[in-house]
């Protein structure tokens, strides 16, 4: 039996469907009105005419080749200004490295005079990214001592206290790694008083750095969290300026005291190994 005849627009219809369904890669599902049969007609009885050139796949506009490239890194333009200023560093610096609490630390050279100190410090960052940028901001520096804050907006972020200290481990290693005999000190997160919901994450990641690196040669935990809390066990304010997350100058006496015994230290244990040997 002959089939039913499909109306011009319906079989523009339905060849459109099957247009996206080759795009797509699956079948299109068609109303009952419109079912078609894949099966080719009896020739004998298809009237003759002309025969029909089928339609193909609709164009799909390209994508912009900028859009194919991968989002260049926020941190990008920061890092590359910090390598300008750095382009002629003091041999053997100490390295300050880390997030904002690191680059806000206006009177870091004023802190610590008689040492060469350079703020390699990039705002917002994560220890994610502090691992990334090392290479270019530390390593190629041959720092005498490297003092790391960072963590902190890994754990604002939500991120596990377990996760994060994975990520300080990577970075810890390739410090090591590079520089197997340079002092190391790491500053524990600070109880920022508008991140007090993440302190319990806080206590537990600064416990894991603090376990890791008890037993490791040429470094320190600095555990400047205990530090600004009170007797309440809660941050004391006037640690923090008004946004409640970074630092005042209190807070940073507080920094520079704990770091500068750090590196009283070991600096001149370093000068005695140096002597021995």
């Amino acid at each position: 039996m002959m089939q039913s005849k499909i109306t011009t627009s319906t079989a523009s219809l339905a060849l459109l469907l099957l247009a996206c369904a080759r795009v797509i890669g699956g079948p299109v599902q068609l109303a009952p009105s419109l079912s078609l049969s894949l099966t080719p007609a009896d020739p004998a009885a298809t009237p003759a005419g002309p025969a029909a050139t089928p339609a193909g796949p609709a164009a799909i506009p390209a994508l912009p080749a900028a859009a194919l490239q991968a989002s260049p890194n926020p941190f990008e333009p920061e890092i590359k200004a910090l390598e300008a200023r750095l382009s002629d560093p003091p041999l053997n610096p100490i390295v300050f490295y880390g997030s904002s609490s690191i680059r806000l630390w206006k009177t870091l050279q004023q802190d610590f005079p008689g040492y060469q100190v350079l703020n390699c410090g990039f705002g917002g960052s994560r220890l994610t990214d502090c691992v990334k940028f090392a290479p270019r901001l530390v390593l190629r520096l041959k720092p005498s001592a490297v003092i790391i804050y960072a963590g902190d907006n890994d754990l604002a972020l939500g991120t596990a206290p377990e996760k994060v200290f994975n990520s300080f481990q990577q970075l810890f290693r390739m410090l090591r790694s590079d520089l197997p005999n340079v002092p190391i000190a790491f500053l524990s997160v600070k109880p920022s008083p508008a991140r007090m919901k993440y302190f319990e994450n806080i206590r537990r990641f600064n416990e894991m750095v603090d376990i890791y690196l008890e037993h490791k040669p040429d470094t320190e935990y600095i555990d400047v969290c205990s530090n600004m809390l009170g007797p309440d066990k809660q941050p004391i304010s006037s640690f923090f300026v008004g946004d409640h997350i970074h630092l005042s100058s209190a807070g940073y006496q507080i920094l520079r005291k704990d770091v500068g015994d750090f590196l009283r230290q070991e600096l001149a244990n370093t000068k005695t190994k140096t002597t021995v040997h």
